[in-house]
């Protein structure tokens, strides 16, 4: 009986390669996600900080109009 080699199973060549890509798609998908975690966070202390200098602005020039005399600059 003579081995037919168009049935025969192909050699890997990198047989470590097949098993790494699983995970390695799992730990690109877990980076990713974390990474876009921080980045909303990033974006809510920015708006939560935006909104309040808005605060402190507008105290500080209500401050200004009662006890600096005038009627604060814009600058």
């Amino acid at each position: 009986m003579s081995m037919d080699y168009a049935l025969a199973p192909a050699v890997l060549e990198n047989p470590g390669g097949l098993m790494l890509s699983p995970l390695l798609a799992w730990q690109s998908a877990g980076v990713s996600m974390a990474l876009e975690a921080q980045q909303m966070q990033w974006q809510m202390m920015l708006g939560w900080q935006d909104a309040f200098s808005t605060m402190q602005r507008d105290w500080w020039d209500g401050w200004i109009a009662r006890f600096g005399g005038g009627v604060p600059l814009d600058a």
